[in-house]
Formats: C-alpha cells, sequence, structure tokens
C-alpha cells in the first residue's frame, strides 16, 4: 500500500472513532437532565472534536465542492457541504439558545462517510489499473547502443527515431523499429495473434512487446519510445476510465435533480414549521429532511461497485475499452466463441510424428529423445516434443544444446551405454536445405494423418532425416466449466470457426458452426441480435472483427490481431477460459448491485424526507439514518457484504510470454 494510501486510512480511522464517541457522548446529554454548565461544556467539547475531524478530512470536500459550485454543478459534494454546514448553524443556534439538541458531531459522521466512500472507490481504481501499470514499467527501459558502441540503460521514453536498441535473448523488444543486425525467432502474438514464433532478421520490422526467443537483436527505432504502438491498449484503458457507463451517467443526473428537489424541500419545511411553531422548530425540521436524504447510493456506490467490477475484471485479465462494457457484458444472453486461437491456446502440442522407416531408433526412442532435448526450452514449439515422450528402456542423458536462430536447435545427446547421436530439429526450408533431403521430406509428410495441420518441423539425426513432425493447436484450460458455469447462468453458447474441421474437435455438446467466412460470421451474429440475444462474441482475428463490432459486447484476446482489439470492448489477456464467465459474472453481480442500491435508494429517500418534512424525525435520528443507510450501500458496493472470492491468477503483463 503507497504512503498516501495509508495516511488516508489513518485520518479516516482517527476520524472515525472520534466521531463515534462524540455521537456518543452528544446522545446521552441531549437526552438527559444534565445542568446548562455541565451540557455547555459537553457540547464545546464536541465541537472541538468536530473541528478536528473537519482539519483531518475536511479540505478534499471543499475543494471539490468549490471546483463545481465555478462550474456551476450542483453534484454530491455540495449535498454534502450544505448538510455539515446546516448541522453546525443549527447547533449553534440551538447551543446559545438553550433550546434544542447540539449535534456537531453529526458533521463528522458525515465526513467521515464521504471519506470513506472516496478512498475504498480510488482503491478500487488503483487495482483495476495495477496489472497495466506492471507491464508499462517492464517496457519502460531499453539498452540503448551509443555511437561508440557503449550499451547503456534508459528510459525508453529518451529513445527517438533512428536511435539503436539492443535486445537480449529471451527478452522483450522495447521499441517499435527495424533489425539491423541479428536474427531471431520472435514471438508476436501481443499484436498480430499468430501464436507461432516467426523468424526475423536484419531489414524486417518489429514491435514494441514482442518477444525475441532465441538471438540477440539490434532495433533501429522508427517511432519515438513515447509513441509505441502498444502504448494504444493503455491509451484505450484510459479512456475507458475517463468515459462514465450508462449507469453512472443516469446517477449524475439524477443527482442533477435531486439535490436541488431535496433543498428546496428543505427550505419548504423551515419556512412551514417557522411559521407554525417558530424559528427554531423550522431549522430543525429543515435540517432533519437534509440529514435524512442520502444520496451516496448515486455519487458513492454506483462508480464504487463499477471499480470494484473492474479490479475483479482485471484479475482475470480483461481490460474494457468503453464507459459501458460492464453494463453491456452484464445483459449478455448468447455467447459466441471463434476457436482457432480463442478457444484454442498458444501452447503447441504434437499433432502427428511420421518416423523414417530406416531410422535407427524406434517411435518411441525418437520420442524420448525430442523430450530430453527440448526439456527447459523456452521456444514456443519446444513444450509440444517435450510433453511428447514415449515409453522406452533408452536412457537419454541431459543433452548439451545449441540454439540456432532463426532455424531451431542442434544438439549432441548421449545414453547410458555412452552411444552417443546428433540431433537436429528446425524449419524444414532450412534443416532440408539439400536435394537429399528434400525428397526425404516430400516422402515423409506424404504419411501424415489427413486432414491434418499445423506448423512442419523436421528431425534430423546424425545428419539423417529421420522424422517429419507436425505441431499443432491445443484447447486452452477451462472449457469444460465455461460451459457448465454459462448453462448455470442460463446464457446460451456457440463456436463459429472458419475451420471446415472444427465440427470434429472435441468440444463437447456444443452447437458448432464450421467453415464461416468473416460475412457469415456477421450475418449470424445480426440473426442473434435480431432476435433480442445480447451477444458476446469473442474472438481473436481479422475475420472476427466484422462479426464482434455488430455484436452487443465482445472481447478480444489480447494476443491477437490488432484490429480485433481496435474494435473489441475488452480485451482479454488471460489463458483460462472460465475466466470469461468470471468476468461475466462480476458484471452481473456489480450491475445487480448499482440496481438494487438504488432501488433501495430511492425507497428510502422518499419515505426518510417525507418522514422528515412531516416532523416525525428529530435531527440526530435523521442523521442516523443517513449514516446507516450510507454504509449499507457502501459496503454493499465495496462487496463486503459477501464471501471472500479467491481470485484468479492476476493479469499477467500485457506483452507476458
Amino acid at each position: 500500500m503507497a504512503a498516501s494510501d495509508r495516511a488516508a486510512w489513518w485520518r479516516i480511522g482517527i476520524g472515525a472513532v472520534i466521531a463515534a464517541n462524540s455521537m456518543t457522548i452528544d446522545l446521552a446529554i441531549n437526552t438527559s437532565e444534565a445542568d446548562p454548565r455541565t451540557r455547555l461544556l459537553v457540547h464545546l467539547g464536541v465541537l472541538v472534536a468536530t473541528a478536528t475531524v473537519i482539519a483531518l478530512l475536511g479540505a478534499p470536500l471543499l475543494a471539490a465542492a468549490w471546483r463545481q459550485a465555478r462550474q456551476w454543478r450542483l453534484t454530491l459534494e455540495a449535498m454534502f457541504v450544505l448538510a455539515i454546514s446546516g448541522s453546525l448553524v443549527a447547533s449553534l443556534v440551538a447551543m446559545t439558545s438553550g433550546e434544542g439538541a447540539v449535534y456537531f458531531e453529526v458533521a463528522a459522521v458525515l465526513l467521515v462517510v464521504y471519506s470513506l466512500g472516496q478512498q475504498l472507490g480510488g482503491t478500487a481504481q488503483r487495482r483495476a489499473l495495477d496489472a497495466v501499470e506492471r507491464w508499462q514499467r517492464e517496457l519502460a527501459t531499453c539498452q540503448l547502443v551509443s555511437e561508440d558502441g557503449q550499451i547503456r540503460s534508459v528510459p525508453v521514453a529518451e529513445v527517438q527515431v533512428g536511435r539503436i536498441v539492443e535486445v537480449q535473448p529471451g527478452r522483450l523488444i522495447p521499441v517499435d523499429g527495424v533489425i539491423t543486425n541479428g536474427e531471431s525467432f520472435v514471438r508476436e502474438a501481443t499484436l498480430t495473434g499468430e501464436h507461432l514464433a516467426v523468424v526475423r532478421r536484419s531489414g524486417d520490422r518489429v514491435w514494441a512487446g514482442t518477444h525475441a526467443v532465441d538471438g540477440l537483436l539490434r532495433v533501429e527505432a522508427t517511432s519515438p519510445g513515447s509513441a509505441r504502438r502498444i502504448d494504444g491498449i493503455l491509451a484505450a484503458v484510459e479512456r475507458a476510465r475517463a468515459v462514465p457507463g450508462r449507469l453512472q451517467r443516469t446517477a449524475d443526473r439524477f443527482i442533477g435533480v435531486f439535490l436541488p428537489l431535496v433543498s428546496a424541500v428543505a427550505v419548504l419545511t423551515g419556512l412551514g414549521w417557522g411559521v407554525a411553531r417558530g424559528p427554531v422548530e423550522g431549522v430543525f425540521n429543515a435540517m432533519s429532511v437534509l440529514l435524512v436524504a442520502c444520496p451516496c447510493a448515486l455519487g458513492l456506490a454506483t462508480p464504487l461497485a463499477v471499480w470494484r467490477a473492474l479490479a475483479a475484471l482485471a484479475q482475470r485479465g480483461l481490460v474494457p475499452h468503453t464507459g459501458d462494457a460492464i453494463e453491456r457484458l452484464a445483459g449478455v444472453r448468447t455467447v459466441v466463441m471463434d476457436k482457432t486461437g480463442t478457444i484454442t491456446e498458444s501452447r503447441s502440442r504434437l499433432v502427428d510424428l511420421v518416423v523414417a522407416a530406416d531410422s535407427r531408433l524406434s517411435s518411441a526412442e525418437l520420442r524420448a529423445l525430442l523430450a530430453r532435448v527440448e526439456a527447459g526450452n523456452p521456444h514456443p514449439l519446444a513444450a509440444a516434443f517435450a510433453d511428447s515422450s514415449g515409453e522406452t528402456s533408452t536412457t537419454w542423458l541431459p543433452a548439451r544444446v545449441r540454439l540456432v536462430p532463426g532455424v531451431g536447435i542442434e544438439a549432441e545427446v548421449t545414453d547410458a551405454t555412452g552411444r552417443s547421436v546428433t540431433v537436429a530439429i528446425g524449419t524444414p526450408t532450412r534443416v532440408c536445405a539439400s536435394s537429399r533431403h528434400s525428397i526425404a521430406w516430400d516422402r515423409l509428410r506424404s504419411h501424415w494423418h489427413t486432414g491434418a495441420r499445423g506448423q512442419e518441423i523436421a528431425v534430423l539425426v546424425d545428419g539423417e532425416l529421420t522424422a517429419a513432425a507436425l505441431v499443432g493447436e491445443q484447447p486452452r484450460p477451462g472449457w469444460s466449466e465455461l460451459r457448465a458455469r454459462l448453462a448455470a447462468q442460463r446464457v446460451g453458447l456457440v463456436v463459429m470457426s472458419g475451420d471446415p474441421e472444427a465440427a470434429r474437435v472435441g468440444l463437447g455438446e456444443t452447437e458448432i458452426l464450421a467453415g464461416l467466412g468473416p460475412e457469415d460470421k456477421l450475418d449470424r451474429v445480426l440473426r442473434l441480435e435480431a432476435d433480442g440475444q445480447h451477444v458476446l462474441f469473442v474472438g481473436d482475428g481479422v475475420n472476427d472483427a466484422a462479426a464482434m463490432a455488430a455484436s452487443h459486447v465482445s472481447i478480444a484476446v489480447g494476443e491477437g490481431a490488432e484490429l480485433a482489439n481496435d474494435v473489441a470492448s475488452f480485451s482479454w489477456h488471460g489463458h483460462h477460459l472460465a475466466d470469461l464467465v468470471a468476468g461475466l459474472e462480476a458484471s452481473r453481480a456489480a450491475v445487480g448491485t448499482i440496481r438494487s442500491n438504488l432501488g433501495f435508494a430511492a425507497a428510502y429517500n422518499l419515505t426518510g424526507v417525507a418522514l422528515a418534512a412531516a416532523g416525525a424525525l428529530h435531527p440526530i435520528v435523521a442523521a442516523l439514518l443517513m449514516t446507516c443507510s450510507s454504509l449499507i450501500v457502501t459496503w454493499r458496493a465495496a462487496g463486503l457484504g459477501g464471501p471472500d472470492e479467491e481470485p484468479d491468477e492476476v493479469l499477467a503483463p500485457l506483452a507476458a510470454t
């Protein structure tokens, strides 16, 4: 927790203790038969205590009210200032005249309630953006190459067009630019959606936030370090924070009507009771109207519930692009998901492996050998081989592995008997360069299963082409949980894919529409929307963009295509598919809480203001009712009324590898 946050919570805590004790003391003295001198001393003590709370907590409220007053805006802050001022004035009148109850502590209670709501709301805002800020820090510096060849670490914002930065293997590329020296596999999923690494060498363009896998690169910046392509993600988050949603806008408009109306009722109440019963009775009843009125559900609880939902979404990797994204997500009735790159993940699997008939190694021995060679290799394709070890009596000892940037790996491996073999694993166009290997490659790949697709990988053992591997996609974790939780929410689920083989994928009892082009997806979504289904479209590719734009709300896989992320309501930077349902549930809970709070506030204020205007509420009772109602809606908006959540893995940095 930041030092400023700790100081704010300390001030609120001290103010709450003082206000609670002052209310207890003043309530006792107002309801007892104390002599005038004792009563005066107690009231002066409570006045001093209230002044202390005002000194601790009053400055932010007064500053906000003054800014809004200069703009001729009547807001929540004005209501608090009016109620605090009225309680102080009425208490001073009662104390000096000796008639009526004195309740200075009400001002302290109001300040504590306001400060608590503001601090809780600010904490929720910071939690919602914390993961994005961590990512920003990760790409905040770079290794700048000076003209004399020296390398120094500098803030990336200082990098100008034409400067050279060095990128070590395994690091994120910090600038948009062109490679001037070096060759490496580069994983570009953050921006392009292509989960398999591609070879990038001198003259190729690269983008900030992509990952240099296995080679040292020097990159010439083509845009300033403060204007990178990936920075648009952060700008989108800032825009979402700045633009309020529909419910918040409704609450703001209602406050604009509510505050003048309550003020007018208070004035009329004061005049009516003043004429009928005298000025003191008029002031007390007018103050009861002001004190019982509680706009907290509108001014504090609504943004607090929204920002708490944003924090819950951020924990699941969901970053909103628009102010009303949460409300739209809450209204979803049908979820449509793309398959490739959305339901499937970037971690590869071995789709097929064909071993040459004249290989000295059996299929099981070769799988075990490949698993040993690829163990610990950070390359995106390595996991497919590392997980494919076969059952064999041969024990391969740790390999001496050499990365060949842009090609693959070479390794020397021995078994328990001392037998040594050399292995080369990589792209066929580079590994099978000779005509002899090319012919053998075509022969091996002809034996792959019909319809199997994926990244083609050649395996050479002791210089001989031994196997042809096909590495493909595999489902992300959480598919079964996603289906079950959507069914429990009574939300429909449809899979739309451009892959003609998608219907054969084992996705359970799910409606799968295969072989669809972009226009087909758009047409199906428009039909669902016309039927009132309120579609959530989850996709990652350019071919999904039109359907996403036509949907009620959309989520783009963060590592997907740039266009998909531009048109989507959310970017998703998570991994587990159940996170998507958790985001939907969090949005529904937030919107449900807001609506129930607004209903409670409407009923409470109508009843409370009517009773106060009729003279049926003492100012102290009115203040107690207002305090309780404020705490109830703030407590519910902050989610303190339910069981603690066990958050999923906190949002990884947006460019995480």
